[in-house]
């Protein structure tokens, strides 16, 4: 710390140009966040100073929490269920397998060495929430489309099974797990089901209105427990901004893990109180309507997408169920690393060798797509051209 401070001038100056290094969205094709909503923004700003972990003064912001989380309810099928917003998907999926703990031991199944079985394309947040909790992974295999696959799930049950993880969108592929066919398997079983839905929460639900073949993974597929939603993601709300939703109370089991604070439900304590804000006021200003357009423009975006990638003679990977597309490059991680020093950010799978993963959200429009294909182009050309000159 200096000694004596800065003038503000300097101080913004600085800061400033720090910020003038990050890469634009425009040039971002690998983030599942974007920009957020100017609404959203100007919300955060005005709620900057407050703070939901101490709610006897900010008894306002509380408010607006428990509306948002009444409204991520209803848009999952159960307003009657429970919830809270937290930090992003790994603190939600965290809450989840805990309160799956909390209802084995309050119903007398909780082994000494507890289980739950994911599929190979489970979140890698649950490698850390495992190593955290003293549980083990069991993963099973998916299925030719990547999926999750129930007769896998059911084979691997056994009495130690805390819980199975299913997920509706993964990160990596964007392929949705048929959660509803999974729970049909578990139904006889009584084991917890959680569904990671932090990257399909805000696609899935309005794809479906607009038509598109997508399975359902809310609260209307009996046996859904709980489900992670992120806000920050495909719900244009500034980051931290994620939720844990319970289908009750009960299942929620808060005082299970919290004891002695009841006033908080999450892991952390202190939570800016202007994520909740914002999150509140990108869902009123925007509604459902607002949402479904914005999903629309997305799919129609990525379908540009795959097929200018097609007329260069490019294939995927597997075809894309939500807006993330995965296609087929040599060198793959080298046309990464040279696209990066052109000023594109991509990335690439960890599954699959030589693909290159493209995320499309609201920043990336058909005029962002018109120039990152020929930059794709040429940085696969140049790469095997052994050029890796700027």
């Amino acid at each position: 710390m200096r000694p004596t401070g800065l003038p503000v001038t300097a101080v913004r100056e600085e800061i400033a140009a720090a910020l003038a290094e990050d890469v634009p969205w425009s040039r971002v094709l690998n983030s599942i966040c974007t920009e957020p909503h100017p609404v959203a923004v100007e919300a955060a700003r005005a709620a900057a100073h407050t703070n939901l972990g101490d709610v006897r003064i900010f008894r306002g912001t509380k408010r607006v929490e428990r509306k948002v989380v009444s409204l991520l309810l209803e848009l999952l099928g159960r307003p009657q269920g429970a919830g809270s917003l937290v930090s992003g998907g790994t603190e939600a999926n965290l809450l989840a397998v805990l309160a799956a703990r909390g209802d084995a031991l309050r119903t007398g199944r909780l082994s000494d060495r507890p289980e739950v079985v994911v599929g190979s394309t489970v979140h890698f947040s649950f490698d850390k929430i495992f190593a955290a909790l003293g549980v083990t992974p069991v993963r099973v295999p998916v299925d030719d489309g990547l999926r999750l696959a129930p007769e896998s799930v059911e084979k691997a049950l056994t009495e130690h099974t805390l819980a199975v993880v299913a997920t509706a969108g993964s990160s990596e592929l964007g392929v949705v797990d048929r959660v509803d066919d999974i729970a049909a398997v578990l139904e006889p079983h009584g084991v917890w089901l959680h569904v990671d839905a932090a990257t399909g929460g805000f696609v899935i639900p309005f794809a479906r209105e607009l038509g598109l073949p997508l399975p359902r993974f809310d609260f209307s597929v009996d046996g859904v427990r709980s489900i992670t939603i992120d806000p920050h993601k495909y719900g244009l709300a500034n980051v931290p901004a994620g939720a844990v939703l319970f289908r009750d109370q009960e299942a929620r089991q808060a005082d299970s893990f919290f004891h002695g604070t009841p006033a908080h439900t999450t892991f952390l304590g202190t939570r800016p109180g202007s994520a909740a804000v914002a999150v509140y006021a990108v869902l009123e200003h925007l509604g459902r309507e607002g949402f479904v357009a914005i999903t629309r423009t997305n799919y129609e975006n990525t379908r540009h997408l795959t097929d200018r990638l097609a007329e260069a003679g490019y294939g995927l990977i597997i075809r894309p169920e939500l807006n993330i597309v995965v296609v087929r490059v040599p060198n793959a991680v080298e046309v990464s690393d040279l696209l990066d020093t052109r000023g594109w950010i991509v990335s690439t799978s960890k599954r699959f060798e030589d693909a290159v993963r493209i995320v499309v959200t609201r920043h990336v429009t058909r005029d962002v797509i018109e120039e990152f294909v020929p930059a794709l182009i040429r940085a696969d050309h140049d790469i095997r051209a052994g050029v890796a000159e700027r």
